[in-house]
């Protein structure tokens, strides 16, 4: 330890080891040492000396901390690393020259001072330099110095800065994994086809490479500004997603900043002063940090790629920048997924195309086949009777006998080009019908009556159910009994001899059901499938034995479908019986009390009710919504699903008129979510469709919808179900 005694005054002389140095040599050469506790520098110890002159000398960055109050001596290099807080701590105490890290560097200084060497490479230290602090690297060496009694005196710091190399080091290594990430999502987006499969892996890579709580997409409607969740992945156990939300319930500013193009980033929901009024809501859905980033298209947002995280976290550029190039890729790839998906289906569609014209090429042709078999049967006996009456002389009754044959044939032939006729009519729209209220109960005795002689002729057993109740349906008489009696000969020509018909009436809700059922020679799925198609004939008839040209049934369902009905069939198989079912909507109270003009007013509802019509049809919506108001109803118009469901949250309406073919949802994915959402889970839901098949209609009952209407609506049967609904 230093002890400062002063000798009798001398002439000053320079010590030597002070000589050169630089800008710190003159500031230690010019400084008061006398009076100072170190006092006159010729009388501090040979080992400072000594240390100090190296110090001095060195173009490396060099310090020393001396004594019991590690006073600080050092260099020009050294001073650089400083910055601002040099040169005021030249001989100050090292506990204030580092104060800001004194916790640091105090281990390591009572560590030297034991005579042991610390040294380290890289280390992060925060000094302060200039008006600001922030993080920066060195590698750096304490040494001890002995003085001439083998003791500790103070401590030789030796360093250089790494801060460069290590941000460097840094850089690379992170562009090395961001490459490694980039590469591994270009690699599992190549080959998958669907979108879904597109965003899945998506939010699956990027989650678990920036280990935050939650990805997900959002496609956004800015016209509600409403945010619907598509593909989402989440590392914990967190509280799901609604499947959309209104954005300002989250931040009224989102929408405007994503609009601009750039990422809306919060680091705490809770402080943050755009979403604090709303972290309740954040909160709820296990968010505490998070990040939108928009895609735009033509200048406006489209969807977002979001991410959040369960507590609160400092979002960084890199978070940013590798959530910015994966919603890119993203929606490369789904594009690309999109559009392969559109070309397989288009191929598919060409080739069920080419196999349809095929199959109906083949058709017509076994259709010309069986009309010139069917033609020929009936000239082959009136052309022999022709003969005979012109060469031979007969009695008055071989005479009557021979007009009988010819006049049966010609009546044969007549029915067969009245059907002939009657497809094309029905197919091209030429037929007008003349409607009336009829009790069906009557439309199916005339048709029974019809069919009997060959019920008979080919002994079957033949039962007729009808209900003790009239079933009343608005129709054309004379169609509806050819309707049915076409039916009833189909059953009786395809089941083979003493089998079993039933003809059965009942009613089902709005609809009068007509069934007719058979034990005969059933059908196989191929022809099933396509059994009201023209010329539809099956192998079973090759032999001719039951005529026919494939015309009966596809005249029925057309006929039916004038109705505003529709007419399925089922078999279990070959052998198994046929079934057959026809659907007519019933007539509504004024058509019984005698009004039986289709476009006829109904009675005005009794109360009036909240309708919301959804058609992407802009003609077809407005128009019914015209008329549902013009009833006194409150009608709201729509014409996309995703903004009908966020409407219908809002208006709570009594009735959801929805078109099934929407392009973004389609209606019986529409009707589903209405029933999911508490506030439209009891709304009657309506299906208005051009849609009208059985298989139609089953799959919107089963989708949630209560009643299916086919394009056009029959208005008075709308109109009285909803004064009934009113009622």
């Amino acid at each position: 330890m230093i002890t400062n005694v002063s000798s009798s005054p001398a002439v000053p002389r320079r010590p030597a080891f002070l000589d050169g140095g630089g800008e710190c040599g003159e500031r230690l050469r010019n400084f008061d040492w006398a009076g100072s506790r170190m006092g006159p520098p010729e009388l501090w110890p040979a080992c400072l000396q000594t240390v100090l002159r190296t110090v001095l000398g060195s173009r490396f960055p060099m310090a020393i901390h001396w004594g019991s109050e590690l006073l600080t001596f050092y260099n020009d290099a050294f001073a650089q690393v400083l910055g601002s807080k040099h040169p005021g701590h030249l001989g100050r105490p090292a506990k204030e020259w580092w104060r800001e890290m004194w916790d640091q560097m105090a281990p390591i200084v009572e560590h030297v001072l034991t005579g042991e060497t610390y040294y380290v490479e890289n280390a992060s230290y925060a000094p302060e330099r200039g008006h600001s602090q922030r993080e920066t690297y060195f590698t750096h060496c304490h040494s001890p110095i002995w003085n001439e009694d083998n003791q500790v005196e103070g401590v030789l710091l030796v360093l250089t800065e790494s801060t460069r190399e290590v941000l460097a080091e840094r850089a690379f290594v992170a562009l090395n994994r961001r490459q490694a990430f980039q590469l591994d999502v270009a690699d599992r987006l190549r080959g998958l086809g669907a979108a879904t499969e597109v965003t899945a892996a998506a939010t699956e890579l990027l989650g678990n490479y920036l280990h935050v709580s939650r990805v997900y997409y959002t496609e956004i409607n800015e016209g509600s500004r409403t945010a619907f969740v598509q593909g989402a992945w989440s590392a914990a156990d967190l509280p799901p997603l609604p499947g959309s939300a209104r954005l300002d319930d989250f931040s009224p500013e989102i929408i405007g900043i994503l609009n601009e193009g750039k990422p809306f980033v919060v680091n705490d929901v809770r402080t943050d002063p755009r979403t604090q009024a709303y972290a309740d809501a954040y909160l709820a859905l296990g968010m505490g940090a998070i990040v939108a980033v928009p895609l735009l298209q033509a200048g406006r947002v489209t969807c977002a790629l979001n991410l959040s995280h369960h507590v609160p976290r400092a979002w960084t550029r890199e978070d940013i920048a590798i959530t910015q190039d994966v919603v890119q890729r993203t929606w490369e790839a789904v594009e690309r997924a999109r559009a392969v998906a559109a070309l397989r289906s288009e191929h598919e569609h060409s080739k069920r195309a080419q196999a349809a014209l095929r199959d109906a090429d083949k058709r017509k042709d076994e259709f010309l086949a069986m009309l010139a078999h069917e033609l020929r049967n009936p000239l082959a006996p009136i052309g022999t009777a022709a003969e005979l009456l012109r060469h031979f002389q007969f009695d008055e009754a071989t005479v009557k006998r021979t007009s009988e044959v010819i006049s049966r044939q010609v009546k044969h032939m007549t029915g067969l080009i009245d059907d002939l006729l009657d497809v094309s009519r029905v197919t091209r729209g030429m037929v007008t019908l003349q409607k009336e209220t009829l009790d069906l109960r009557d439309v199916l005795g005339y048709a029974a009556e019809q069919a009997r002689p060959l019920m008979e002729a080919r002994r079957h057993r033949f039962a007729v159910q009808l209900p003790p109740e009239p079933i009343h349906v608005l129709g054309d008489k004379k169609r509806l009994v050819q309707v049915i009696a076409n039916l009833l000969n189909n059953a009786a020509k395809y089941t083979p001899e003493d089998g079993f018909v039933e003809l059965r009436l009942s009613l089902r809700g709005d609809s009068a059901t007509v069934t007719v059922r058979d034990n005969g020679v059933g059908m196989l799925p191929e022809l099933l499938a396509r059994a009201f198609e023209l010329f539809a004939q099956d192998e079973r008839t090759l032999d001719r034995s039951q005529g026919g040209m494939g015309l009966g049934l596809a005249l029925v369902q057309r006929l039916a479908e004038a109705h505003q009905g529709s007419v399925a069939a089922h078999s279990d198989g070959i052998g198994k019986g046929s079934t057959f079912i026809l659907r007519l909507p019933v007539a509504q109270q004024q058509a019984q009390a005698g009004q039986d003009a289709p476009g006829a007013a109904a009675a005005p509802a009794v109360r009036s009710l909240r309708l919301l019509v959804v058609d992407d049809n802009v003609d077809a919506a407005e128009t019914l919504g015209m008329l549902m108001a013009e009833a006194g109803h409150q009608v709201t118009v729509e014409h996309s699903s995703r903004v009908a469901l966020d409407r219908a949250r809002e208006l709570r309406p009594d009735i959801c008129l929805l078109d099934i073919g929407l392009p973004d949802i389609d209606g019986n994915e529409l009707a589903r979510r209405l029933r999911l959402q508490p506030e439209t889970a009891g709304t009657v839901l309506i299906a208005v469709t051009g849609y009208g098949q059985e298989r139609d209609r089953n799959e919107s009952y089963a989708a949630g919808f209560d009643y299916h209407f086919v394009k056009p609506v029959d208005m008075p049967r709308l109109q009285a179900l909803m004064a009934r609904i009113a009622g």
